[in-house]
């Protein structure tokens, strides 16, 4: 994942389609990044921690509209499918990033991309033909071809059309995970069922290491497209983290106007204008362990997929473009927390991040009164684990241990998040980074290691992630053909001949997908960021017209099962999974030195479960146009 490498972020808008109100909000954060000075940027590295939440860019009344949202209507429905993408520690898989990318089509002829439909970012994000990042050449990575579209036209961020030979306009987008920088064409966008070849080749057996889930057909309403016209950034550079590590090709941002250059690129906006029944859409997530199939509903719900009457809370600053939510209070175990009771919590509901974000350096706290010992359980969400309760203004969201932990368990010592967690640097934000961190190992044995990597990837940048972390430090074993054995053998090579070994049972502990959130105002300090933890056990409903989201218990196995079904508290591995690493302790002493050899937090270069992609940075720029 990018570092965030400036304390400052400028955002560039257009006079024609700013306003005092959009400018407010970034010059907020610009001051508050100017005044800071920005801790080294070295420790990051690749998290299972990912987020597509947007870095700021800078609305209808409530009974303008009455409450539709829960009349049925015929929404257009776009399947998901859940991809998993390995995170290794030492050789063996300890965690998954997790993503839901439905299908879309673009141009004339058309040209198919996979992106995540994301409610933390404003924009849709391809990869121009034209990148030549690491991660637009990802073997299967699909590229934007403009000159292949007889409907695209260059355009500047305002929509006039660029000449040729004049130089093109540029966006520097910021996520909590990673950034982009893009040039801008218009062209027909259409979302439907993939082609009927697609649908064999999604259905198809995949490969271990990707673990996808299909989510079935691509889309299932009366119409099998629904086509718009609409203005696209296309990547000619793409951060290596997160991108690289994912199959998906870009993002779809569902993020309200604030966080768009202008409604040319509000990507809802747009389709408001195709004749949806209503101004909202509803996500429905999950696991797809019991044949479920995850979908978002276009201008509509999915009744369906809901076992109760929306409850409704108002968008807190929806200037800003994020819909976050007023947090009351959150308990652990019937208990409130300090962090909430001064009143000034919020949560943005993202569905662009795999973890449940928590306003550093409460988060370390939420993690401690959390994580309970393992013992010999394989599936950590089976756990007897506290409830999290987070009380919004009218509606109570309950989280139990199925919903918030880890499905593997972590080893003593090893951890597979992120400590920065997301972050913009500020003087309030810095002061935090030395604090203990929800994704600090466990044991003795992470205090001991913690020293020997202080550029430790465990930094990974963030802002508002939703790509799902099963986290395993309990280590399962990788397919033997993806084991570094060249390293492993030159390890073997220099150590010196074991003197003794001493063999200790490990500890192994059941963990949270929990990530620290580190932003200043306006959007910060006290912001959660509610992901897949919650989209899992809820349906959620995004309210255009009125600046307000909707809440359901999600019509899903694990929330309509009886109690007494659940009779296996030990659980069993993931289908990716073939056996836990249960390596024991090894010491090798040498000349009265012991050197310790076990998990750690990892180097430099590994990747992090995390999920973040929440847009936090938006900056504009003319340069001279690219050509391939």
């Amino acid at each position: 994942m990018a570092s965030i490498r400036s304390a400052l972020y400028s955002l560039l808008l257009l006079a024609a389609s700013s306003s005092a109100t959009d400018l407010s909000s970034a010059q907020a954060f610009a001051a508050a990044e100017q005044a800071a000075s920005a801790p080294d940027a070295g420790r990051q590295g690749g998290a299972d921690l990912s987020s597509l939440l947007q870095k700021p860019s800078l609305g209808t009344s409530p009974e303008a509209v009455a409450d539709s949202a829960e009349v049925a209507s015929e929404p257009f429905l776009v399947g998901l499918r859940r991809e998993s993408v390995p995170v290794y520690r030492r050789g063996k898989v300890a965690s998954f990033k997790t993503s839901y990318p439905g299908v879309l089509h673009v141009g004339s002829p058309p040209q198919e991309f996979r992106v995540v439909f994301d409610t933390g970012s404003g924009h849709l994000v391809l990869p121009a033909e034209e990148c030549k990042s690491e991660a637009c050449l990802v073997e299967g990575r699909r590229r934007f071809n403009m000159s292949g579209s007889s409907t695209a036209a260059p355009i500047n961020a305002d929509g006039s059309i660029v000449p040729e030979g004049d130089p093109a306009e540029q966006v520097t987008i910021g996520f909590g995970t990673g950034e982009i920088t893009g040039e801008f064409t218009r062209d027909t966008v259409c979302f439907g069922a993939p082609h009927s070849d697609d649908v064999a080749a999604l259905a198809a057996p995949q490969d271990d290491s990707t673990a996808v889930v299909p989510a079935g057909d691509a889309a299932s309403s009366k119409d099998t497209e629904l086509c718009v016209e609409m203005s696209v950034i296309l990547a000619v550079e793409m951060s290596t983290q997160p991108f690289k590590t994912f199959r998906f090709d870009g993002i779809l941002g569902l993020g309200l106007d604030g966080l768009a250059l202008n409604k040319n690129f509000s990507a809802f906006e747009m389709l408001l204008g195709t004749g949806l029944p209503a101004a909202h859409f509803g996500v429905f997530l999950t696991e797809g362990e019991d044949g479920e199939e995850s979908e978002i509903a276009m201008g509509g719900i999915d009744s369906k997929r809901i076992l109760e009457p929306l409850s409704w809370a108002p968008v807190a600053m929806p200037e800003m473009g994020y819909w976050q939510v007023q947090i009351v209070a959150v308990r652990i175990n019937g208990q409130e927390l300090d962090v909430c009771k001064d009143g000034t919590c919020r949560g943005v509901v993202d569905t662009g991040t795999s973890h449940l974000g928590v306003p550093a350096p409460a988060d370390s706290e939420v993690a401690q009164l959390l994580t309970t010992d393992a013992g010999d359980m394989l599936d950590c969400r089976l756990a007897d684990a506290p409830e999290i309760e987070i009380e919004l203004v009218g509606y109570n969201l309950t989280l139990h241990p199925f919903n918030y932990m880890r499905r593997l368990p972590l080893r003593e010592g090893v951890s597979v998040s992120s400590a920065q967690g997301v972050y913009v640097p500020s003087n309030e934000t810095n002061a935090t980074l030395g604090s203990p961190s929800s994704a600090d190992p466990v044991g003795q044995a992470a205090q001991a290691q913690a020293p020997a990597v202080p550029a430790a990837p465990a930094d990974g940048q963030a802002i508002g992630q939703v790509q799902q972390e099963t986290a395993a430090a309990a280590e399962p074993q990788a397919p033997a053909s993806e084991q570094p054995a060249a390293e492993v053998a030159a390890a073997q090579a220099q150590a010196p001949a074991p003197v003794a070994e001493v063999e200790e049972a490990p500890k192994r502990f059941c963990r949270p997908r929990l990530m620290p959130v580190r932003l200043p105002e306006p959007l910060g300090p006290k912001l959660f960021i509610l992901g897949e933890p919650v989209l899992h056990r809820y349906y959620t409903v995004y309210d255009w017209a009125n600046n307000r989201v909707g809440f359901s218990l999600a019509n899903n196995r694990r929330n309509t099962m009886d109690p007494s079904e659940i009779v296996d508290r030990r659980g069993a591995l993931p289908k990716e999974v073939d056996v836990l690493l249960m390596q024991k302790t090894v010491t090798v002493t040498k000349d009265g030195k012991a050197n310790r050899i076990g998990s750690g937090r990892g180097g430099a270069k590994e990747l992090q479960e995390e999920s973040m992609l929440v847009q936090v940075k938006l900056r504009l720029s003319v340069r001279q146009r690219r050509r391939a």
